[in-house]
């Protein structure tokens, strides 16, 4: 029995989504499609507000895939005024990190497939490790145009959908120069090659001397292409994505044994499973399992 075979890694991210709606119900999650020209650079749009009446911040952990983010924050309000002001952070870490949500803040954020933030807002990770090892910079520091007037946009509008027209108008705007080329040439090779063999890369059974053997320039040239697009390396993004989705089957179907997950994410055992699972989670695929377990059963005694 291979689930993958089944649900494809994208409909398995779909569920995902639908869950993370009811999971994280209290930030008040809600997830938006990029329009069609920006999809190959956006993978979605997150909009959470976390209700006033909150007595305490709420922390939530976030699992690396090789995306990229981009995250406008708005403080609470207390008597129509603010307590601080709104502020837009990059995220570049590749590394799972704990988020602290404070009560009344609101949060847009846009998440990039990997090398997405390069092409469309021509950032380039891999300078940006080079000098910090902060997961979370200043987007100020990015120097985009029109973020500034954005920010301010966006701050004195309060409905999640009327921000995402603001938003995606400032990133195809951003976008034109390249959709314009790619609509004159009539095709899409302006992607860029990374972009472009990002979905055979990411695909759990890939092997990567099959996949270099595929492609127009050396292995060498390739890999400094994408370090540079992305911050990681082909073989770094491969086993994220395994991890990934070995996550989102046992979320989904925690009964599966766990030599069978490894087996549909491509690792060559359990116990290769067990140690990028570990790396990447901090918790061993039988924690996650039992966890996920309990999440099920509990729902189930309601």
């Amino acid at each position: 029995m291979v689930y993958l075979l089944q649900y494809t890694a994208n409909l398995l991210e779909m569920r995902s989504f639908k869950r993370f709606e009811t999971e994280l119900a209290h930030l008040g999650f809600m997830h938006f499609k990029p329009q069609a020209p920006l999809r190959p650079w956006i993978q979605h749009y997150f909009h959470l507000q976390v209700a006033t009446h909150f007595l305490q911040s709420v922390e939530q952990t976030f699992y690396p895939d090789g995306g990229t983010s981009l995250s406008f924050y708005f403080p609470a309000q207390t008597h129509n005024r603010s307590i601080d002001q709104p502020k837009v952070l990059f995220h570049c870490g590749q590394h799972l990190h704990c988020h602290t949500f404070l009560p009344g803040i609101q949060q847009l954020t846009v998440r990039f497939h990997p090398g997405g933030a390069f092409h469309l807002l021509g950032i380039e990770v891999q300078d940006i490790q080079g000098v910090t090892a902060a997961t979370f910079i200043e987007a100020a520091q990015l120097q985009l145009a029109g973020l500034s007037q954005l920010l301010s946009q966006l701050a004195d509008t309060h409905q999640p959908t009327q921000r995402i027209v603001l938003l995606e108008k400032w990133l195809l705007q951003l976008a034109k120069p390249r959709l314009d080329m790619m609509l004159s040439i009539g095709k899409c090779s302006t992607v860029g090659l990374v972009q472009a063999t990002l979905p055979r890369l990411i695909q759990t059974q890939t092997r990567l001397e099959d996949f270099y053997t595929q492609l127009p320039l050396s292995r060498r040239q390739f890999e400094r292409k994408f370090k540079q697009e992305t911050g990681l390396s082909p073989a770094q993004l491969l086993q994220l994505n395994r991890v990934k989705i070995a996550r989102n089957l046992l979320s989904h179907f925690p009964e599966t044994s766990l030599t069978q997950i490894a087996l549909d994410c491509g690792f060559y055992d359990q116990a290769h499973l067990h140690q990028h699972f570990l790396r990447v989670t901090q918790q061993t695929p039988g924690q996650y399992k039992k966890r996920k377990m309990s999440q099920i059963s509990n729902a189930k005694s309601r």
